[in-house]
């Protein structure tokens, strides 16, 4: 890949809230797996610790989740995204990092112990838009969500409780483009 088009594919990851319940012709949910899944294996850890982790989630599942987070909203005009989550997308990834080895590192490493619950999110930051970029390239629409507490309380039993939820990255076809974006002027400068 070159780094144009490495640039390209970053530009390319925009909000797209208006989805369809579906796939484009030619992609699989498992091309949206294994995306993460490398994804999630290559993302840089502070001291190699891979706490990252992520479950994808579609049909039921998804919309369990989803109407729990909604309902748990006070009023309609804050169940309008979980809403078109649940009934819109086709799946959801969800990010977490693992707590425990966070805690090791706090333990093992106790002059950093405050820094490591930072380190763990930035890395989680970076899995999140890296997938989502990946998932935009596989022709899918996507936008990020922070209902993390709500959604947690709605996952499968299976997943760890020491999952701590970062984050939701809801796909689905696109129905609809993103919104114009516009740029502040922000240069990077080089100092010798």
């Amino acid at each position: 890949m070159s780094t144009s088009s490495f640039l390209s594919t970053i530009a390319s990851r925009r909000t797209i809230y208006e989805l369809k319940p579906e796939l484009p012709a030619g992609v699989t949910i498992e091309h949206v797996q294994n995306a993460v899944q490398q994804i999630i294996k290559e993302t840089p850890t502070a001291f190699n610790c891979q706490l990252l982790r992520a479950v994808v989630l579609t049909g039921e599942t998804h919309k369990k989740v989803w109407d729990h987070v909604a309902s748990a909203m006070p009023d309609a005009g804050a169940k309008k995204r979980p809403e078109s989550v649940r009934d819109e997308a086709y799946g959801s990834v969800i990010f977490f990092t693992d707590d425990n080895i966070t805690k090791k590192l706090q333990s093992d490493f106790a002059a950093f112990a405050e820094v490591f619950p930072r380190l763990g999110a930035h890395s989680s930051g970076a899995s999140q838009i890296n997938s989502w970029a990946a998932i935009e390239s596989l022709g899918l629409g996507a936008h990020l969500q922070h209902y993390n507490d709500l959604v947690r309380a709605a996952l499968p039993e299976k997943i760890p409780a020491n999952w701590g939820v970062h984050s939701q990255l809801c796909f689905g076809a696109r129905a609809g483009q993103p919104g114009e974006k516009t740029y502040i002027n922000n240069p990077v400068e080089i100092f010798n």
